[in-house]
């Protein structure tokens, strides 16, 4: 009998762990059953398109976590990267939109990096401001109103599909592939879980911890930024509201996908399936007639509830 108290326990730990997971595949299988336009291969299509764009910025997200910190301006540098690109789009051409672009945006995350690991300052305070400072900057720029872009190589670009499936599923497969290498295959890849998993054994054992926090958010804005040409790719337009709920969606796919927010572990590959799960629910909840504004409420319980259950995890582990 006592023999098998740790083996219940890393069951019902397990349960624990995966609770969300098993409520939203159990709805997927609840929607094919119910809802005949869920399955249709036109619908899955829009999923594997729709969870895409947020995919993107979400592989990076999960590096951040793992390294034992997080990004809150990452939504922030997507609404002003959408409104760069179109501007830019109109003035100097797609290649060199994508560039100043991409490169606007690891700037910003550098700049959140020096920060966090440099300066020491705490993540939220940081992240928080520059996702205050980053809207700010895009609504003066635009004036608050959206802009738009006729650049014909633009809407070149956003034809190019494979079947029925558009190049930005394309571009985040490429994406994930290039992240899954990094933190497996490569020394600082490893240094990142190292580094949250125990900042000062990493620091003591030799491993550049201020460098690996560093790249993580530069890392991440670059993502964003490189999320939101994919946004601009898809609708030709850029405005300072969109991508608003973006750093909280991917920190909860990251969780969902099984990476703490103690950091130390997970795995890109994980989040993937928590991006496809969250975007299965929230295409489901368009079908059953759900308002925007209910949805904004459920993808607030599920980030609540998953940071509950992680903590909860958490706790059991170290006991």
């Amino acid at each position: 009998m006592i023999k098998s108290l740790p083996s219940r326990k890393r069951v019902v730990t397990f349960i624990i762990e995966n609770a969300v997971s098993v409520f939203l595949v159990g709805f997927v299988i609840f929607m094919v059953f119910t809802k005949r336009s869920f399955s249709t291969w036109d619908n899955i299509v829009n999923i594997i398109n729709e969870s895409s764009i947020y995919g993107i910025a979400a592989c990076a997200m999960t590096v951040v976590v793992i390294s034992g910190e997080f990004d809150l301006s990452a939504s922030s540098i997507f609404g002003w990267s959408t409104v760069l690109f179109t501007i830019c789009c109109n003035t100097i051409g797609v290649l060199g939109a994508f560039i100043v672009t991409l490169l606007c945006g690891a700037l910003f995350g550098a700049f959140n990096g020096f920060l966090v690991a440099k300066v020491k300052m705490p993540a939220f305070v940081v992240t928080l401001g520059t996702m205050i400072a980053i809207r700010g900057l895009a609504y003066v720029v635009t004036k608050a109103q959206p802009i738009n872009t006729n650049n014909p190589t633009l809407k070149a670009i956003s034809q190019i599909h494979i079947g029925d499936i558009s190049i930005i599923p394309m571009v985040y497969l490429a994406v994930i592939i290039l992240f899954v290498w990094f933190l497996r295959y490569t020394k600082f890849g490893r240094d990142i879980y190292a580094t949250g998993g125990n900042y000062e054994v990493a620091r003591l054992s030799g491993i550049n911890v201020v460098f690996s926090k560093f790249i993580v958010f530069t890392m991440l804005g670059a993502a964003a930024a490189l999320a939101a040409i994919m946004y601009g790719v898809r609708i030709k337009a850029g405005w300072a509201p969109y991508g608003q709920d973006l750093s909280l969606h991917c920190i909860t796919a990251t969780i969902i996908g099984g990476t703490s927010m103690l950091g130390g572990n997970g795995g890109v590959h994980k989040t993937v399936i928590g991006v496809i799960l969250l975007a299965v629910l929230f295409n489901a909840l368009t079908l059953l007639g759900v308002s925007g504004s209910m949805q904004k409420f459920i993808r607030g319980l599920v980030l609540i509830t998953v940071i509950m259950l992680d903590a909860v995890v958490a706790k059991r582990k170290k006991e």
